[in-house]
């Protein structure tokens, strides 16, 4: 991969042309020098120190003439007083031309040999002269130059000032030469700069997008090549690729030594994906401390990072989403760990994806219990909860589950009779259906559940009733509950930038119940409980749904059902529904402000119980569920406008708004109408969030627009 950039005024002089005349970027590379791994080494290379050397005169030199003699000789004693007698007697003596000749090849030949740091004797410097620099180049040396002329210096100390000159980046070698004087050595620091930058040239760099490219070298376009300046301009290409790919994926970079047509050029090596590796460790039997046999197998792990590709630059991003959705589809291991590794003999900026899997015990028998607030109220009994659950988590070592669980609340009836509904639930979940391409996960249960009706059917607590009315609380019709079985097939996958679809069959046969457990047609007011008017409704319906997440807790469902009338006497209607939410920080701060709302509509045959109930912890706050109203339709908006207090607690203050459209006539039996709800409201108030504990929960405190206050308590971090 070879990305050039040069500005639009000097486009012609960083193209070549080939044999056929046609203009072309720079593709031949020159031979480049490695910086073994890191930027540092960029600078390191940058600042390499030539040794000091001296010569005689060059032809053509800018210090032609002088006489000059190796600093080295003067600081271990040897004179080299031939070169200066040659010097004096001219072109006529054959010794002195021999000996100009041997120095001059010392100058051109041993600049790089180094220099005997370690000695200690001290060299009388009268003065510092400056060669190859313009006038600003010299200015700039002086304002880091050290050493003062009429001092005695050591070599090293020598040494030091030419690496103070090198530190301005703008000069691509810096060498000293001496000059005997009367008065001393005369030191002339000649210094060749960089060129002027016309292009920059990258090889093998795909981390980086040529926007980025162009934005951090167009400030140095134009002026000489500053090579302080470039390492920190790859610093900041490094740090792009830090927090663009949430991993460091740039393994090397290599400067191509020929600049001296103003082009750099540079070659990157980028980390790559070599391979996946995955490392399943046994779980430890809890009885006998021994560990148990694996039974997942490498390919149903393997088959979900099918999204890291090989041979492309590693994603640090991508391979915490793939981790994260890996997690949450596979209960059967722990936390997963991942390292990038290297092993020798491989192609520099090659690693392997090394995952590291703890399996759990995947199956087993739990079971609980617990009382309810009605226990102390009501008696022991009838306030007791308890559940049983068999699992497996692991089946076939694809992950494939299977749950079977019971639950169980005795209830007090209407009449002083104890009555038990177990609720059942048979829950089948393959996560990857043959691993195939879609990645299309297939979920069969079988379920049968209770929900009170209060939400629809209940009274405000407000409402009193007289002699002819029915009151809900008198025996056998207090919390009247539907009770749904229900047989699902459901398949789900992910689509495309944070979408997800699922589409589902389902058999659905309800039935509203009393206290007693008796079947019952009406509420307390002689309205119909049920729409077929029989004990049973009864409905197939599909529903297709697609969800959304992405960045700034954004969040879309979109969701449509419809019910087939396969008998006459089955239910036909269409659901829709729709739930938006999305937060934005303000003032560069961490104050947020969150919007969220929902809305759905029903046409067709319709329930009480599947009305929209409007008003409550999830909806409209400051109202009891369902105390604003029920209906076909329904729109919630909520504002909520949040701050850190502490590390752990989050304050708010929020507005909800809540309306049925007008709808709740067109219910059954109006049961909305007929408890005197509004249909409308709003509510305010404020909010705590604790996330410190690691299970998110929220105290509400709101009020109403009739100036009544409630407290709703959730164990979620947003409010619906």
């Amino acid at each position: 991969t070879v990305a050039a950039w040069y500005p639009r005024s000097r486009l012609s002089s960083g193209m070549s042309a080939d044999a056929h005349g046609r203009r072309r970027p720079w593709c031949a590379i020159p031979p480049a020098f490695t910086l073994r791994s890191s930027l540092d080494r960029l600078k390191r290379v940058a600042d390499a120190k030539p040794a000091l050397a001296s010569t005689s005169a060059r032809g053509g030199g800018r210090l032609q003439g002088r006489c000059t003699r190796r600093i080295a000789d003067v600081a271990v004693g040897r004179a080299s007083d031939a070169s200066n007698a040659g010097d004096a007697s001219g072109a006529n003596g054959q010794k002195s031309t021999s000996a100009s000749a041997k120095d001059s090849g010392a100058r051109d030949g041993e600049s790089g040999v180094p220099l005997d740091e370690n000695s200690d004797k001290a060299l009388l410097i009268c003065a510092f002269d400056i060669a190859g620099a313009t006038a600003e180049q010299e200015k700039a040396i002086r304002d880091v130059m050290a050493l003062k002329p009429n001092y005695s210096y050591k070599v090293r100390d020598l040494n030091a000032e030419m690496g103070r000159i090198r530190s301005l980046g703008i000069f691509r070698s810096v060498r000293a030469f001496a000059k005997d004087t009367r008065d001393g050595l005369r030191v002339t620091f000649d210094v060749a700069p960089f060129e002027r930058m016309r292009g920059v040239e990258l090889y093998g760099l795909e981390s980086v997008p040529v926007k980025a490219i162009e934005e951090s070298f167009k400030p140095q376009m134009g002026k000489v090549i500053n090579h302080t300046h470039l390492i920190e301009t790859l610093g900041r290409f490094k740090d792009y690729t830090r927090v663009a790919k949430n991993v460091e994926c740039i393994e090397s970079i290599s400067l191509v030594e020929d600049v001296s047509d103003g082009i750099v050029r540079l070659d990157f090596t980028d980390v790559v994906v070599d391979d996946i590796k995955v490392e399943i460790e046994p779980s430890i039997n809890q009885k006998t401390g021994k560990e148990n046999k694996v039974l997942s197998t490498t390919s149903s792990v393997l088959a979900y990072f099918s999204s890291i590709q090989r041979g492309k630059p590693v994603n640090g991003w991508r391979v915490m989403d793939t981790l994260q959705s890996f997690s949450a589809e596979n209960p059967r291991f722990g936390e997963p760990q991942v390292n990038l590794i290297s092993k020798p003999g491989k192609q520099a900026g090659k690693r392997d994806i090394l995952l590291t899997l703890k399996e759990k015990a995947c199956k087993g028998i739990t079971g609980g219990g617990g009382m309810t607030a009605k226990g102390f109220t009501e008696g022991i009994f009838s306030g007791f909860a308890g559940y049983l659950q068999l699992y497996h988590n692991n089946l076939f070592g694809e992950g494939q589950t299977v749950n079977v669980g019971v639950e169980a609340t005795p209830k007090k009836g209407g009449r002083g009779i104890t009555v038990v509904r177990p609720q059942l639930k048979v829950n089948y979940r393959d996560p990857w259906v043959g691993f195939g391409p879609t990645r299309t996960a297939r979920t069969m249960s079988i379920e049968s559940q209770n929900s009170n009706l209060k939400s629809t059917h209940g009274v405000p607590s407000s409402q009193t009733t007289d002699g002819n009315t029915p009151d809900i609380t008198a025996p056998g019709l207090s919390e009247i509950t539907v009770q749904r079985f229900s047989h699902t097939l459901e398949h789900t996958r992910p689509l495309l930038n944070g979408w997800n679809g699922m589409f589902s069959m389902s058999f659905n046969r309800n039935s509203v119940l009393d206290n007693d457990g008796n079947h019952t047609l009406f509420d307390a007011y002689g309205a119909p409980v049920t729409f077929s008017g029989t004990k049973h409704d009864t409905s197939l319906t599909s529903q297709l749904r697609f969800a959304y997440s992405g960045p700034n807790d954004a969040s879309l469902v979109l969701s449509a059902e419809q019910a087939l009338p396969v008998q006459p006497q089955w239910l036909n209607h269409t659901r829709m529904f729709a739930r938006a939410k999305r937060s934005f920080p303000l003032f560069s701060s961490p104050v947020q402000l969150l919007l969220s709302s929902k809305g759905g509509n029903v046409i067709g045959d319709l329930p009480p119980y599947e009305a929209f109930a409007i008003g409550g912890t999830t909806s409209v706050r400051g109202y009891n569920d369902g105390g604003i109203g029920t209906g076909r339709k329904f729109v919630v908006g909520s504002a909520e406008l949040r701050a850190p207090v502490t590390s752990g607690l989050t304050g708010a203050i929020f507005f909800d708004y809540g309306s049925d459209l007008h709808s709740g006539a067109g219910v059954l039996g109006d049961p909305a109408g007929t408890r005197g709800k509004p249909g409308n409201g709003y509510g305010y108030g404020v909010a705590g969030i604790f996330t410190q504990s690691g299970i998110p929960f929220r105290f509400d405190y709101a009020r109403n627009d009739r100036g009544s206050g409630r407290f709703h308590f959730s164990l979620s971090r947003d409010f619906n």
